[in-house]
């Protein structure tokens, strides 16, 4: 199964767009979707914090900042 990770944080309004985009689209294309939020003074949220939401398709970096719903679905495709 293709695996979708985003990386949030609390009170990003592009993440819960995003969140609301993944959880809507996986409920027909069937992929397992995890959500990780990014907690302040941690390696993750350095490397990450300002370039949320970060979304990858089976660990592959594809989207920072905003997900684009088109884009998303035609590299969800490319990996099935």
């Amino acid at each position: 199964m293709i695996k979708v990770l985003i990386y949030r944080k609390e009170g990003c309004s592009l993440c819960d767009e995003a969140e609301i985009i993944l959880e809507r689209l996986k409920r027909d294309k069937k992929f397992f979707l995890e959500k990780i939020t990014l907690e302040p003074n941690t390696d993750l949220f350095e490397r990450f914090g300002d370039k949320v939401p970060v979304v990858f398709i089976n660990e592959k970096l594809l989207f920072e900042f905003k997900l684009d719903e088109k884009s998303f679905l035609r590299k969800l495709a490319e990996t099935e």
